[in-house]
């Protein structure tokens, strides 16, 4: 058995719209390398590897409880909160709602993604406020690291770090006052979390684009409620279980389960920069082991 972390950069950067509309995609296995790039279909979904998916119904997240210092710890909390509620319990077109919901557990003192194979483990969501160390992507707003078993595709892990360095997160609903609206964010973050790629879909959250100012990635649309019901559909008989694998500890480095897994593997980085014109913040996307998915903002005419 293989483990891996998937890795997807999404960068901010001004580009044009496009007007196609297309279905959502699902993140897999497959991962471009210096040596093999992955086959997609005509949407650009990928079309190898297995499709990521949490094995339980639920699944518990904590927030490190610095926070961040531009932030009332409290109200950022209730923010992410609200953007891990728009992927619970979702109701599907078909009937019935997605077997998907969340635990918001107690703050903790852990401020670093990782996964501990053979000791327990969290999901945290937390602020990077004096440094962003992800050299080359130095414009991102948010990166969702995802672990998963590298032949089935089910998610042992996943973190999500936000750029509070470089960037000027907001939680106000007044349109005038909004910069990098926090909860859009994280709504997006959050679908990658539960094993969401980007959609061709213009209008979706998980759209390769956030555009600076706006509130509107607080709101899935139909495309993002077809995805979380296709791979957790109502009719799932998969168990609620909020412990993390290997147990939950709210440290970084946990102590030592009593079994040992597997080997966590690497490869290089391989982003590939899409729908780039000038415009609107754009995300382009790719696939790597050991890394993180994220939302980056680039630098370009026009910006500030």
């Amino acid at each position: 058995m293989r483990l891996a972390t998937i890795s997807a950069f999404a960068g901010l950067f001004v580009a044009f719209l496009a007007a196609d509309a297309s279905a959502f995609c699902r993140s897999s296995t497959c991962r471009d390398t210096a040596t093999k790039e992955c086959k997609t279909d005509e949407d650009g979904c990928p079309a190898e590897g297995s499709k990521l998916y949490w094995p339980t119904s639920c699944v518990s997240y904590a927030v490190n409880r610095l926070g961040t210092q531009d932030l009332d710890p409290e109200d950022s909390r209730a923010i992410i909160r609200k953007a891990f509620q728009s992927w619970s319990d979702v109701p599907c077109p078909s009937g019935g709602s997605a077997k998907m919901t969340f635990e918001e557990r107690d703050p903790v003192s852990c401020k670093k993604s990782e996964y501990n194979k053979t000791g327990s483990n969290l999901n945290v969501v937390l602020f990077q406020d004096d440094d962003w160390k992800y050299r080359g992507i130095d414009g991102t707003l948010a990166k969702t690291s995802v672990t998963f078993n590298d032949d089935t595709g089910e998610i042992y892990d996943a973190d999500i770090e936000i750029n509070a360095a470089n960037n000027t997160l907001t939680i106000t609903d007044d349109l005038a006052k909004v910069d990098f609206d926090l909860q859009s964010v994280v709504t997006h973050e959050a679908g990658h979390f539960i094993g969401i790629a980007h959609s061709s879909e213009t209008s979706a959250v998980m759209y390769s684009s956030y555009p600076e100012g706006s509130l509107a990635l607080r709101t899935l649309t139909l495309d993002d409620v077809d995805a979380v019901c296709a791979i957790y559909p109502p009719n799932s008989d998969a168990a609620c279980n909020f412990d993390p694998r290997g147990g939950f500890s709210e440290s970084c480095d946990g102590p030592a389960a009593s079994k040992g897994t597997c080997a966590i593997s690497s490869a290089p980085s391989n982003v590939s920069d899409r729908n780039a014109s000038s415009g609107l913040w754009i995300l382009s996307f790719g696939i790597i082991l050991v890394g993180g998915r994220a939302l980056r903002r680039a630098r370009g005419s026009g910006t500030t």
